[in-house]
């Protein structure tokens, strides 16, 4: 993956319009600046957009302050193919939102890549990587203060950080769930004992079974022959009443035709007399037919009347409109007129108003002559003092380059000062870190003891957990032994108590399975046996139960112990690595001690140069010659308070300049008003008659001639129709009081045409009243017949209930004996069914003992001792391959780096370690020995190889790499070999970008990119 482009928005220190980064044609660049700058900000973008991990755990941390969303675009490049990644955040009142989309290059066109969800996307970018954060941040970015986290352990810990960041982790957990698997196995062989013992166990019944389902077969049988001449019996009995239960309908249908006739014939006299009632009202209405004639004549004068003054309203309200129209186009002409007069005397206002000012503007511009007459010439003082100002900037840029070169001389002595504070505080770390190292060793006695007393302990402790476990194994087949009989207990019981309830039925002398006479005693007999079986089974029961959980109880605590030894047992193994370490490390404690004491004497002499300032004699003597010349030519403070007193002395001159232009501009001006004011004399005139005019106008109402004439002619019009609003509302008034007699003609029309039809309906309904009484009669005599029949339907009944009895009775005793076929057929089929079980559970107790076997194999092989070492032992000797080839180029091959995986103890004994050896023209030493510059060039070059090795193994090419590490530790010569090796590994990787705030340093690189931190955001600067 190489990074080509990168767009930021609010992320971090960046704020908005930051410019794109483009890192085509790089190479090998140093992102610089101060501290807190955003250099690192920049490789954190990189991470966050590609897998969403930054240094900051939070998204919405990363999120600039006072910004509520972020954005990174960042486009890359991957085995020739262009990709884009876009990831925003946006802080929410709750858990805020993420977006993500992934685009590949198509051609010059972005084509999305982009999943269903952000988590998929996700997945996809990885994916096409073929690296994840954990790898990337182990491989391609060295992160700050991270290069000496494999280098700085202890050896004997520096297999296991190998092992984690070659992500060995993965084996722990595979060896964690073989162990589990193994355990789950042997609990279910466990399980499958028992089953197997229960199985064996029915499987034996299987022959007294089927003869028990034979005999039963034969009594069912019989109880079937008997049910059946019972259904037939009842059957004859229910055919006679369902005969007679046929004539209900009928019987039924006459009594509800007889009641319909009785609804019907009263329905019949209500609506006859109904009829009787309208023939006589309908009479009465017509003998007032010339009453209502007449009042319906006087109601037709009126409305004639009322329609008239509605025609007449029409020509009343046009004339109306044209009156109102011509007023308001008088109205509107006065307030023309009005506002005529207003428009013109606000202008005549106005210009008396300029015309007053006259004399005010004239005495303005005779005291502003005064001023500039009163003002001397300052254009000649001003050309002195600037000549005095060009003489003494030159003594001062004089000064001030003589005071460059003392900063200079002043900056040489601060670099060896420092270098001497860096080398004083290095070697007062080591010192600190050997006292810190050396103290936990104080105690290294007292801990060995103490670690051989507990292995001993140990060791006693794991011969009584091989008794613990045999001891359980016993018990567990005990416990299941006595479960399985319990179970057997409980069933025969169950098989007792269903035999006794049906001793307990109706029938209580006969046998309820073969149906054979017992008799009183015989079934007393039969239930004290019964009794006597289940009283023993229930003391079995009590025995067994009470035992097997006597046997679980002791089995808790039991397993309680075992898991308390297994869990100390686990611990030997590292004991005995701790009792190795233990040895080692006080035999390397004395060794400590002795680079103590020289580092000690080193520290003492640097801190006595600080002390007298012993140190670059010839830069301080130039020192002292630079401040006498500087002291000769003046003081560089006095010589800029002299520039400022010009500086103002100027300022002040060309300020008064400027007051003098602005007056005389003032004066030219007001001239210029008085003569727009003399101009203006003619039109303020004019003005004056115009107002005159128009107040003339006004007065005489000389306006509008034509609408005033209108309005006179459209009165007289109105005045000759003849109508008005009251005469029209008492027309109607008239109208609407003799309304009513157009009901009553209404009414009168209704009568003359329903009062035949009326009459006639009456005549139809009596006849129709007749006939029904008739049907009434005929209906009750067939109704009388039918319920003499039905009286025989209550003894056939009767029969049939008890043919009914008879049935039921013979069904019971069927289905009891198709029950305790049943059961017994239950009992047989799982005799049979366990029989058949038993192989199978026998052959899956094969099964899992076998896979039991490889789990426990697998567990050993994940282990510590198996693939991980295999691995680890693999993997040293590519590091140090690849190590030894950056290291060289570093020290120009004077320095050459061995692993060694095995150490041994003071008693001759082989231990695992990972020791780091260095040999270079002194000979071999181990790392602790070598100073700070010179361990953090073999701290690079194993990070190097570290970061090759891990892209390798994941499956990716390895074509960035990203150095966020400090270089204050290296020398200038150092610092040079450092950046020719970065140099050197170009051909490995395709683009570098190296962090560092060290100017030195950052000139040796060919592209820098600056990095620098304004109020308004980070912003950048390739140079």
């Amino acid at each position: 993956m190489i990074p080509r482009k990168l767009a930021l928005r609010n992320f971090m220190c960046y704020r908005e319009n930051v410019p794109t980064l483009n890192f085509d044609g790089l190479g090998i660049a140093c992102l610089s600046g101060e501290n807190g700058a955003g250099k690192s900000a920049l490789l954190d973008a990189l991470t966050w957009a590609l897998w969403g991990e930054a240094r900051l755990k939070s998204d919405d941390d990363l999120i600039a302050m006072g910004a509520s969303e972020m954005e990174v675009d960042l486009t890359f490049a991957l085995d020739h193919q262009d990709y884009r990644v876009i990831r925003k955040r946006s802080k929410g009142k709750k858990n805020g939102q993420s977006w993500l989309d992934f685009q590949v290059n198509n051609q010059g066109v972005w084509k999305t890549l982009t999943g269903a969800t952000l988590r998929e996307t996700q997945q996809i970018i990885t994916g096409t990587l073929h690296m994840g954060y954990d790898t990337f941040a182990n491989s391609a970015f060295l992160r700050q203060g991270r290069a000496d986290e494999f280098t700085r352990k202890e050896p004997s810990k520096r297999k296991q950080v190998l092992a984690d960041i070659l992500g060995l982790d993965v084996y722990e957990r595979l060896e964690g769930a073989a162990k589990e698997r193994a355990k789950t196995f042997d609990g279910q062989l466990k399980v499958l004992e028992g089953q197997i013992a229960e199985l064996e166990r029915q499987a034996e019944k299987q022959s007294f079974y089927a003869d028990e389902v034979a005999r039963t077969e034969t009594r069912v049988a019989e109880v079937e022959h008997e049910l059946h001449q019972a259904q037939t019996r009842f059957d004859q009995a229910n055919n006679q009443v369902q005969a007679l239960e046929q004539m209900r309908p009928q019987r039924d249908e006459l009594r509800n035709r007889i009641e319909r006739i009785r609804r019907e014939r009263d329905e019949l006299l209500i609506q006859v007399e109904k009829l009787r009632t309208a023939v006589n009202e309908n009479k009465k209405v017509v003998a007032r037919r010339d009453e209502i004639l007449a009042g319906v004549a006087a109601l037709d004068a009126a409305r004639a009347e009322a329609e008239r003054f509605d025609t007449l309203r029409t020509s009343y309200q046009a004339l109306e409109e044209r009156q109102r129209s011509q007023q308001d186009t008088i109205d509107r002409a006065k307030t023309q007129v009005l506002a005529e007069i207003q428009i013109a005397q606000a202008k005549l206002d106005d210009m008396r108003r300029r015309a007053v000012r006259r004399p005010q503007l004239e005495a303005q511009i005779g005291q502003l002559k005064q001023q500039i007459g009163g003002l001397s010439n300052l254009q000649d003082e001003l050309g002195k003092v600037r000549t005095r100002r060009s003489a003494l900037r030159d003594q001062q840029q004089q000064a001030s380059e003589w005071q460059l070169k003392r900063k200079d001389l002043d900056f040489q002595i601060k670099l060896k000062h420092d270098s001497l504070v860096g080398t004083r505080e290095e070697l007062k770390r080591k010192v600190d870190d050997y006292a810190r190292r050396l103290k936990p060793l104080e105690r290294l006695h007292t801990d060995l003891e103490r670690a051989r007393a507990r292995q001993q302990q140990l060791e006693n402790d794991a011969g009584r957990l091989d008794e613990l476990r045999t001891g359980e194994h016993a018990s567990v087949e005990r416990a299941g032994e006595l479960r399985a009989a319990c179970e057997t207990i409980k069933l025969r019981g169950e098989e007792i108590n269903r035999k006794l309830a049906l001793l307990s039925s109706d029938d209580a002398h006969a046998c309820p399975l073969c149906g054979s006479e017992l008799g009183h005693d015989g079934v007393q007999h039969i239930e004290a046996e019964y009794d006597r079986e289940r009283l023993d089974l229930r003391a079995q029961f009590s025995v067994r139960n009470g035992e097997a959980k006597q046997i679980e109880a002791s089995l808790i605590s039991v397993r309680k112990e075992i898991g308390v030894l297994e869990t100390a047992g686990g611990e030997l193994a590292k004991l005995a690595g701790q009792i190795a370490r233990f040895e080692a490390d006080l035999a390397a404690a004395d060794d400590l001690r002795r680079v103590q004491a020289e580092d000690q004497l080193t520290l003492e002499d640097v801190q006595m140069q600080l002390v007298k300032g012993d140190y670059e004699h010839g830069v301080r003597a130039e020192l002292v010659r630079i401040d006498a010349t500087i002291s000769a030519i003046g003081d560089p403070a006095a010589l800029a308070r002299q520039m400022d007193v010009l500086e103002n002395q100027i300022g002040r001159l060309e300020k008064q300049i400027e007051g003098q232009n602005a007056t005389r501009a003032e004066v030219v001006s007001l001239s210029k008003k008085i003569d727009e004011i003399d101009e203006e004399q003619p039109a303020r005139d004019e003005q004056e008659v115009q107002v005159h005019d128009l107040q003339t106008t006004l007065e005489l109402n000389d306006f509008a001639r034509e609408s005033r004439v209108a309005l006179a002619r459209v009165e007289q019009e109105i005045a000759a129709l003849g109508y008005t609003v009251e005469l029209h509302r008492a027309a109607r008034e008239q109208s609407r009081a003799l309304a009513g007699w157009d009901e009553e003609y209404r009414r009168l029309e209704r009568a003359e045409q329903r009062l035949a039809d009326d009459e006639a309906a009456l005549a139809r309904d009596e006849t129709t009243l007749q006939r029904r009484d008739e049907e009434r009669d005929t209906a009750v005599i067939q109704l009388n017949t039918l319920e003499e029949q039905l009286r025989a339907l209550g003894p056939a009944i009767h029969q049939r209930d008890d043919a009914r009895v008879q049935v039921e009775n013979h069904r019971r005793a069927l289905s009891v004996a198709q029950k305790d076929l049943g059961e017994k057929q239950g009992h047989l089929q799982r005799a049979e069914n366990a029989a058949a079980e038993l192989f199978s559970h026998r052959q899956k107790n094969k099964e899992i003992t076998h896979r039991k076997g490889l789990f426990d194999e697998l567990s050993v092989a994940f282990g510590k001792k198996g693939v991980q070492a295999l691995l680890i032992e693999t993997a040293v000797p590519e590091i140090q391959e690849e190590a030894n080839r950056v290291l060289g180029r570093m020290t120009d091959n004077q320095m050459h780096l061995t692993f060694e995986t095995q150490g041994a103890t003071k008693k001759g004994d082989v231990t695992e370690t990972l020791d780091i050896k260095i040999a270079d023209a002194l000979g071999t030493r181990d790392y602790d020995a070598y100073s700070g510059g010179e361990s953090f060039r073999v701290d690079f070059a194993i990070r190097i190889a570290l970061a090759k090795l891990l892209a390798r193994r994941a499956g990716a090419r390895l074509e960035t790499l990203a150095i966020d590490e400090g270089f204050g530790s290296q020398d200038a010569k150092g610092r040079e070999r450092l950046v020719e090796a970065i140099t050197s590994v170009q051909g490995d990787f395709k683009q570098i970008l190296v962090v560092t705030h060290i100017q030195e340093l950052k000139d040796l690189f060919p592209v820098q990119i600056e990095i620098t931190k304004k109020p308004e955001g980070s912003v950048w600067a390739i140079g």
